[in-house]
């Protein structure tokens, strides 16, 4: 089983890589790499999977991901069917010796390296305050260089030690062994989720998709996303009706069955269990 390690582009010139991508939707295979990613979504919304869960990111959020943290920014439909939605995002990768070896064990940034453990777990800052002072960072980075790089990088840094407002995504941060055993295999099952989710799956062709015996699938679902695969199948397809109930074009049965589920009150059930409130009181929320 190959595992999906993703090659960040580097320059010789440079300690700090810097990408902004504007795309038809962001890339949505699983994968990881060994730097440390800080990205704000700058135009987009979806759901960010991140080691064994995963969580909503929308315009302004800024999502930290760890190194080796198996990864994927999964676009709402509307961004593959749509022609004029672009995914927007700037990204920040480094790693530990990017500033040189033991940089970050110095005392100065002995709480940027708590950082950096939380972030081996991924985390989502949503927008807010944080986005506006964050913003101008990222927009001169893209272009900068030398010294002016560094100081932007490390006020950047200071300005998330700082922030109350982090989630917690995953239950685990990974290594690298952890990061190839979560590999293309799982991959293949989340793409048949995403393909699938609006319609009835079972546990059967999910183990089919993956060349797996029921048991053995089962074992291997639970192994690396520590769901059961029902309950991460209902996870996604809450989560889409998240951005379908923010839009309020549809009733609420209507989400519910548009979105895979054949019983209004087991999405009730579902949705409070994930958000902590009904589908009415979170589209009040919205409005």
């Amino acid at each position: 089983m190959k595992p999906l390690p993703f090659n960040i582009s580097k320059t010789t010139d440079k300690s700090i890589g810097v990408q902004h991508d504007i795309l038809p939707y962001f890339y949505d295979r699983l994968h990881y790499h060994p730097e440390w990613q800080i990205t704000l979504i700058v135009n987009s919304e979806g759901t960010l999977y991140a080691g064994d869960s995963m969580c909503r990111f929308g315009v302004g959020d800024l999502c930290f991901i760890g190194s080796n943290l198996p990864h994927l920014f999964r676009n709402d439909n509307k961004f593959y069917e749509l022609a004029e939605e672009q995914a927007e995002a700037i990204s920040i990768f480094f790693d530990r010796k990017s500033l040189g070896e033991g940089f970050f064990e110095i005392p100065e940034l002995r709480v940027a390296n708590q950082l950096l453990r939380q972030a081996n777990k991924g985390l989502c800052f949503q927008a807010g305050s944080l986005e506006l002072e964050l913003k101008p960072f990222f927009e001169r980075m893209k272009n900068q260089e030398g010294i002016a790089l560094l100081q932007d990088f490390l006020s950047l840094l200071k300005c998330l030690c700082e922030s109350q407002d982090a989630q917690t995504i995953s239950s685990l941060a990974y290594d690298r062994s952890q990061a190839e055993a979560a590999g293309k295999r799982l991959d293949q099952v989340l793409q048949f989720i995403f393909q699938h989710y609006e319609q009835k799956i079972t546990v059967e062709e999910a183990a089919q998709a993956s060349n797996l015996s029921i048991p053995a699938f089962c074992r291997f679902f639970k192994l690396h996303t520590r769901k059961t695969f029902i309950a991460y199948v209902n996870e996604v397809r809450i989560n889409a009706a998240c951005q379908l109930l923010m839009e309020q074009q549809h009733s609420i049965g209507q989400i519910a069955y548009k979105v895979g589920f054949n019983n209004l009150s087991n999405f009730n059930r579902q949705f409070k269990r994930l958000k902590g409130m009904v589908p009415s009181s979170f589209q009040q929320h919205y409005q």
